[in-house]
Order: C-alpha cells, then structure tokens, then sequence
C-alpha cells in the first residue's frame, strides 16, 4: 500500500498491520487463588457447622440437667413439710430411725410450746448421759387437737433406749445371736404393682432357717406404720395391713392400743 505525498508523489512506505492480536492468556495465579479461597470459605462452613451442632448439643444436655434438677427439687420441696398422718416409726438404710408420732392433744390443757419443752427436756436428759447427740429433734407441730413429733435416732439401740420399746433392725443371724425366737407363723407377702396392692397369704410355719436367710430383719413391738428400706417378704403372725411394698401398719388384735405384740418383718434390702 502506498500514499501520495506533498507533490503528487508516492510514498513506498506500507503502514503498520492492524489485525487483531491473539487473547492474553489467562492469569493461573489468579484463579489458583480463587480456588484456594473457595476451599477456605467451605472449610469454614463447615466449621461453623461444626460448632453449631456441638453448641446445640450443649444446650440440649445443660437444658436436660436443668429439666433433671427442676424435677428433683420439686420432689424435694413436695416433701418439705409432709408429715404422717398416723404414727410411723421408718428404717433407714444408713442404720438411723425416725419416729413420727401422732397422739390425741388436748389444746385446752397443754400448749405447743409445753410440749416442745416437754420433749426437749427429755432428748436433752438423754444426750447428757451419752457420749454423741443420739437424739434429735426435727420437728413439732399442733393442729387440729392432734399433736405431731418427728425425731430422728442415730441406730435402733439408740431408739429401744430412749422409748424402752423391744426393737430390732439387722440380719436375720445377727437377730438369732441377739435371741429373737422365730417359732411363729408367717404370711408371705407378694409384692404389688402399679396397678395392684400388695397382698398377704395365710399365716402358715416357715423353715425360717432356709427362707430367712441372709434377709435383713425389723421387730417391732408397737401398734405402729412400719417402714423398711426394702421389699417386704414375710410378716409374723399378727394384725397387720400392707400399704406397699416396704410399708405394713400394725394394729392391736383386740383393738387396745395398750396391748402389743412382737412383729417381725421381713425383707429384701435394696
């Protein structure tokens, strides 16, 4: 290609070629880069789920030992204050014994705080003469002409001294070493279920030396509510109603609450 200069003339030099230049590669830095970035971006997806899952698992544990204590607090303060309605004497597994006694109160003649005086007095006589506090007590209360004392026991010996009352709590070898007689009677007792009360079989004689053994013992010689840390088995021959497994009410055969018999329970410790 030529082009005419000032005069007419012509030029023989050709301009420049403008063909279009062939694409810039791609920059592989860049998208290494991009890849890289994508790979962290999932990574921390992936934590973040992580940590949302372990967050929520969290929660859902601490809410169920909040659920765990809310129940058992509620069980605690719902049996804050229960008393029982007749005389119980229970058995704990630890060894001590607390009496709740509930007698007829004449309001007109004595007062609460005589009768709380009144058996301060004597749990503070007793104290003095032995070695520990044996004897404590929880709690009296007065309503409606009946009068509640709830005291605790440190063992049964404790408790046979204090009320002069025969009573026992052991194995059934500890209590032929200690002389208790078991020729008597027994009913079996068959435990109940939810849907079901316990029931008693007919008194009948019992090899008491295969059937008892290795079982714990309670006697009891009061027309008392029994209560034992365990499944009761068998009951001696007496007036006795099961209330539930670890519970039997003993009342007087000719319906004189002065008059008792020897009781022995037996059961099943748990």
């Amino acid at each position: 290609m030529t082009r005419k200069t000032a005069g007419g003339k012509t030029s023989g030099m050709r301009s420049r070629s403008t063909a279009a230049r062939p694409a810039a590669r791609p920059d592989r830095q860049g998208a290494l880069s991009q890849q890289l970035k994508e790979a962290r971006r999932k990574k921390r997806q992936k934590q973040v789920m992580r940590n949302r899952l372990i967050f929520v698992g969290v929660c859902i544990a601490i809410l169920l030992i909040v659920i765990l204590l809310i129940v058992k607090l509620f069980g605690f303060i719902s049996g804050v204050g229960k008393k029982a309605e007749t005389s119980t004497i229970t058995f704990d597994k630890d060894g001590k014994v607390v009496f709740e006694e509930v007698v007829d109160f004449d309001t007109e003649t004595y007062s609460k705080s005589d009768l709380k005086d009144y058996t301060n007095d004597l749990i503070t006589k007793y104290n003095d003469s032995h070695e520990d506090d044996d004897i404590e007590l929880d709690k009296v209360s007065v309503s409606d002409n009946k009068a509640y004392v709830k005291t605790t026991y440190k063992d049964v010996e404790t408790y046979s001294g204090f009320t002069s009352y025969q009573t026992f709590d052991g194995t059934y070898e500890s209590a032929i070493e200690a002389g208790y007689d078991f020729n008597t009677r027994y009913s079996t007792v068959t435990a109940g279920t939810e849907d079901a009360a316990p029931t008693l079989s007919e008194s009948q004689s019992v090899d008491t030396d295969t059937a008892f053994a290795g079982k714990r013992i309670v006697v009891v010689n009061e027309n008392v509510t029994v209560v034992v840390p365990g499944i009761i088995e068998y009951v001696s021959d007496a007036d006795v109603e099961v209330i539930s497994n670890n519970t039997v009410k003993i009342s007087p055969a000719d319906g004189n609450n002065d008059s008792t018999s020897l009781v022995y329970i037996v059961y099943r410790a748990e």
